[in-house]
């Protein structure tokens, strides 16, 4: 928590933002190292957080102390409301708020960008969402050893699940055994919606799945990930349900030459658009769960990425280190079985 909330202070103070409102998890928890209960659905924004410039204090939205730090006392700590105008009303009375001049969100609902205009009238509402990419994008050793363990949780339970693929498994099988294994491994929390979808040629690749019963001979593309301690592991891999035949190893080659290439880019230097321009190549920052990057992002030493590739009907993907030369792939993962 300390380290984080120094970079965000001294990231607030080169913006001249006097206050963060917070309502994205991973944006919180950097500031704060508050946990909170996972639930499978999506949350609505709501200033969970605020961060004060002036007094370097996190405050946080709660009616228990449960996942809250010890470092966060609890005259810093403000409750839930089922009104909105309560809950902006405690925000504006934390101390630094109401003579704040600039306010940064990193997201904000129609309602409650009415309710801060009125409740702080003198305050501009800048862009908060900037300031915690620019914050969390280079990632120190500690923060790597974090993703690296987040990872061998992710790898191992996607193991399960590989060897769980035969003739005859259905797809919902697949992902219950992922989901099974990574709770066993000390999280219960995906990082995303797992994919595990039989490959119909070289047609996109579905990416919900179904009951489909997995043949002799199909590829099965697998995409799922963790969240461990709220660090985000994941990864993607194309899979023969029986032995792979020569029609794999083509698609495998061809994916292999394109993956190449695009490995090849990801350094230092070069803007995410211009790895994105690559057909069927998705990118994007990870860390404490997803990053987002914009085109113009330019790579830098220490930025953590997710990259995947789909291409000839086959999907893989991996988290990177950029480095000043080639990025160093953290996951360990075979691309394929033993000799294919």
């Amino acid at each position: 928590m300390a380290e984080g909330l120094t970079r965000t202070l001294d990231e607030m103070a080169r913006r001249e933002v006097d206050v963060l409102v917070l309502g994205r998890e991973g944006n919180a928890r950097f500031v704060s190292g508050a946990t909170r209960l996972w639930l499978a659905g999506t949350r609505p924004f709501a200033p969970g957080c605020v961060v004060v410039r002036g007094t370097g204090a996190v405050h946080l939205m709660s009616v228990t102390d449960a996942g809250v730090p010890p470092a966060i006392p609890p005259e810093q700590v403000y409750p839930m409301s089922w009104n909105p105008a309560d809950i902006v009303g405690a925000v504006a009375a934390i101390p630094g708020v109401s003579g704040a001049r600039r306010i940064g969100v990193d997201g904000l609902t129609p309602l409650f960008e009415q309710l801060f205009a009125a409740t702080l009238p003198n305050a501009e509402l800048v862009d908060g969402e900037a300031v915690m990419r620019t914050t969390r994008r280079v990632k120190t050793p500690a923060e790597v050893a974090h993703l690296r363990a987040a990872i061998a949780v992710a790898e191992d339970a996607l193991g399960a699940a590989v060897a769980a693929l035969r003739p005859g498994v259905r797809e919902s099988e697949l992902k219950g055994v992922f989901e099974e294994r990574m709770g066993r491994l000390g999280t219960t929390t995906p990082a995303f919606e797992g994919v595990f979808c039989a490959v119909d040629g070289d047609a996109p690749v579905r990416r919900f799945v179904s009951e489909r019963t997995i043949a002799d001979g199909d590829l099965v593309a697998m995409s799922a990930g963790v969240l461990l301690d709220g660090w985000e592991g994941s990864l993607a891999r194309t899979w023969p349900a029986g032995a792979p035949a020569p029609e794999h190893r083509e698609r495998r080659a061809r994916w292999h030459a394109a993956w190449t290439r695009a490995l090849d880019g990801c350094r230092a230097g070069i803007p995410v658009g211009e790895l994105r321009a690559a057909p069927g190549l998705s990118l994007h920052g990870v860390g404490l769960g997803y990053e987002g990057l914009e085109d113009a992002a330019v790579l830098e030493p220490g930025m953590t990425v997710q990259m995947t590739l789909e291409a000839a009907g086959v999907v893989g993907g991996d988290v990177l280190l950029v480095g000043d030369g080639d990025a160093d792939v953290l996951t360990a993962f075979p691309y394929g079985p033993a000799g294919e």
